[in-house]
């Protein structure tokens, strides 16, 4: 009896002990610095000079920095997305992308979403690549698409577009004289392949939806006419 209680006074001084040193040992881990707006790498010798549009972000458990240069133009912006290590080591540049596009960064998963919101220029196209640069997958959805997320756990991507339908008998009309009413279209797709695999239509700003049997509340917005 006095060896087990032993035994739990040394468990219960051992675990915080070992949280402690995880944190710390994640607290310290080296990883590229930013100053000036100059992104520095741990070599001591390569460096990115950040452009007034460009970004970046930094998986620091997997030793990979996501540089992204972003040209503004008249109509429409291009991307070019760079993979680097922490020592500056380039892994993978792939192919230009353009529209208008809003990155979402999935750390549990290692994978990096460009959604695509270019009505404008009628693109209706998200790309999804893992942290070497491969291209996943092609998510296609609306052209209209006005909001882009990721749920809290980072298993599903989230695209929400305005679109139009008849009214139903004795539904008010958005607009006077006007036999049409805007909807929430929205499509969820898994993180990690980018497949589709709900597609929904609302009214509703914030809605609910449920995914192996866990409910999701996501902020899609009031719904619109198109444009």
């Amino acid at each position: 009896m006095f060896h087990n209680r032993n035994v739990y006074v040394k468990m219960i001084f051992t675990f915080p002990l070992l949280f402690i040193f995880s944190i710390c040992t994640l607290i310290s881990r080296e990883v590229p610095q930013v100053v000036d707006n100059k992104i520095y790498f741990l070599d001591g010798k390569n460096k990115i000079e950040l452009g007034e549009n460009d970004y970046y972000h930094i998986f620091p458990q997997k030793n990979c920095l996501i540089y992204i240069n972003h040209q503004v133009k008249q109509n429409y912006r291009e991307y070019i997305l760079e993979f680097y290590d922490f020592k500056g080591k380039k892994i993978a540049q792939p192919e230009m992308i353009t529209g208008q596009m809003r990155f979402i960064f999935s750390e549990t998963n290692e994978r990096i979403l460009a959604g695509q919101r270019a009505a404008l220029t009628r693109q209706n196209e998200s790309y999804l690549y893992n942290l070497d640069g491969k291209l996943i997958n092609v998510l296609n959805h609306d052209f209209e698409t006005k909001r882009i997320g990721i749920t809290e756990n980072e298993k599903y991507f989230w695209f929400a577009a305005n679109k139009m339908r008849p009214l139903n008998p004795g539904e008010k009309p958005f607009l006077p004289n006007n036999m049409y009413t805007p909807y929430n279209r929205i499509l969820i797709f898994d993180v990690v392949t980018g497949n589709l695999l709900a597609d929904y239509s609302t009214q509703e700003a914030n809605f609910d939806f449920f995914m192996d049997e866990k409910k999701y509340t996501i902020s899609v917005g009031p719904p619109d006419i198109p444009g």
